[in-house]
């Protein structure tokens, strides 16, 4: 049963870093270019909040699993142990997406801000 705690542990990881950038794409991260009209609000503190408890998140597995590696199978160890590098690579890459989605946003969110303070405030943010 230790066997697949970093598994799931590592899915939950995953799974929280699309949820970010599902949330972020929902906010406006990419409607620009196909809703100009409405206005994209700023990056919110939850989803900041969310951000630095998925850098814990993506770490967690890789804990797990130097812990839990002594009470394993030489087979579960070795099916691990080759997927430890993809597995990463992945995690980084959905690290990154969470982060180019909170960027886009806050970008699109700056540009209605100001595009808001020139016109003298008739765009009203949702």
């Amino acid at each position: 049963m230790a066997a697949i705690v970093p598994l799931v542990m590592w899915l939950f990881a995953m799974l929280w870093c699309l949820g970010i950038c599902a949330i972020c794409t929902i906010n406006g991260a990419f409607r620009k270019r196909y809703d100009p009209d409405r206005p994209v609000r700023p990056v919110e503190w939850s989803v900041v909040a969310m951000q630095v408890v998925s850098v814990f998140t993506s770490c967690a597995p890789y804990g797990l699993y130097e812990l839990l590696e002594g009470g394993m199978s030489a087979h579960i160890r070795a099916v691990y142990a080759s997927l430890c590098i993809p597995s990463a690579v992945l995690m980084a890459l959905a690290f990154a997406a969470t982060l180019a989605c909170m960027y886009q946003q806050a970008r699109h969110a700056d540009r209605d801000i100001k595009e808001q303070v020139l016109s003298g405030g008739r765009r009203q943010l949702p």
